[in-house]
């Protein structure tokens, strides 16, 4: 992202206000609890070996509807999981099925110099990141030629802390935005803009100072209170690159981008920007979600350069949606896509259980949306065995 994205984003966004969440404790299971209490759907509370809750969905007729774990959807094959916590085999999938994503290339640990001797060829900065590691762990953006091994070897010590095998991934710097398409039973649910840290000058303050200021903000609020700001290499990067540092003092008005990570882990913020985004990127995030074999629920991360782009860069699919992200949003209203999801798959299993109940116009509209996803899953999967053939 650059800073003249973060100035179009924020005036797109100068009309919503900024919202500050009391004080909470609510998980991801527990937004998921409420949600089945929400809908009535019969339930037991349960827990696993390590004590952790699970929800154990009933029918009316008292037999088991399904189980709903904190990252395991019951829509969601624990295959396609695996898929989706394995970038490789992600992107394997994706781009046969014509879902664009990143240039990208695998390297082992002990692969550094050749990694860096074919990475800039054609960039000036590329990505860093971890094979396996979620959250915005081991990402590394900006990456300049001269600072290529040092990170290299700093992604390879943070999946070694991990317990993983190393595998870096270096990847084309894509130019623009990170936007969070929220995928729900094969039907575009919602999109979430992720909007890197930054800093807003008043002309009298450090940068160091403003993101003191910025975080002691964040500490009132219910969700972002343990989001801080972090100060990082990332960030130094990012400073550096544009001519800056924490002892910079921007003037008044002026937006720094502190980031390119935009995860809200690291100090970002979020807005629902459905209504903002083109047809293109809407079809083109179900079209990712549909290429993974075993899934019809996920979050699609995607870059584009303006919010009517036509040309989205898939970066990424989530084999569980992170509602948090809808629910709490820094800007705007909310939406709950785990109210959706759980009235998606009722309906779903209402014909299958039941063949002869009559449905909703509700229910309808879900299972024409299911009927419309799988025809496009098997679609893709026609063109690709026929190119292959």
């Amino acid at each position: 992202m650059q800073t003249s994205h973060l100035d179009d984003i924020l005036d797109a966004l100068k009309d919503r206000s900024r919202n500050v969440y009391g004080p909470s404790e609510t998980t991801i299971m527990g937004n998921y609890i409420e949600a089945v209490k929400a809908l009535g759907i019969p339930h037991t509370i349960r827990h696993n070996k390590k004590g952790h809750p699970f929800i154990e969905m009933h029918r009316e007729d008292g037999s088991r509807l399904a189980y709903i774990h904190t990252r395991l959807l019951p829509s969601c094959s624990k295959t396609s999981s695996a898929i989706c916590n394995d970038k490789v085999a992600t992107h394997d999938l994706l781009e046969p099925k014509g879902v664009r994503i990143p240039r990208s290339r695998v390297y082992r640990e002990n692969e550094a110099e050749k990694a860096l001797a074919e990475s800039y060829a054609d960039n000036s900065e590329v990505v860093i990141k971890a094979h396996s590691l979620t959250l915005g762990v081991g990402v590394f953006l900006n990456v300049r030629k001269e600072s290529f091994i040092e990170t290299f070897a700093e992604c390879i010590a943070i999946q070694k802390s991990y317990g993983h095998d190393p595998v870096a991934i270096v990847q084309e710097m894509v130019p623009g935005f990170e936007i969070r398409a929220v995928v729900i039973e094969g039907r575009l649910d919602n999109a979430v803009i992720r909007i890197p840290a930054y800093v807003t000058g008043d002309g009298e303050s450090t940068i160091d100072a403003l993101i003191d200021a910025k975080n002691a903000e964040r500490s009132k609020c219910g969700f972002f209170h343990d989001k801080p700001i972090r100060r990082n290499r990332n960030m130094h990067a990012q400073l550096s690159g544009a001519g800056l540092s924490l002892d910079s003092v921007p003037a008044e008005g002026e937006n720094v981008l502190l980031t390119s990570i935009s995860n809200s882990t690291y100090g970002g913020e979020t807005a629902i920007v459905t209504d903002l985004v083109s047809d293109e990127f809407k079809e083109m995030a179900v079209r990712a979600v549909a290429a993974i074999p075993g899934m019809a629920t996920g979050g699609v991360d995607v870059m584009v350069d303006s919010f009517g782009s036509t040309d989205p860069v898939v970066l990424e699919v989530n084999a569980y949606p992170f509602a948090h992200l809808s629910i709490y949003p820094t800007f705007g209203e909310g939406t709950n896509p785990l109210i959706h999801f759980l009235e998606a798959f009722l309906a779903r299993d209402k014909v299958t259980h039941d063949p002869g109940a009559l449905l909703t116009t509700k229910e309808q509209r879900y299972l024409v949306d299911y009927m419309r996803f799988y025809a496009m899953r098997d679609e893709m999967t026609v063109k690709v065995m026929a190119a292959q053939s």
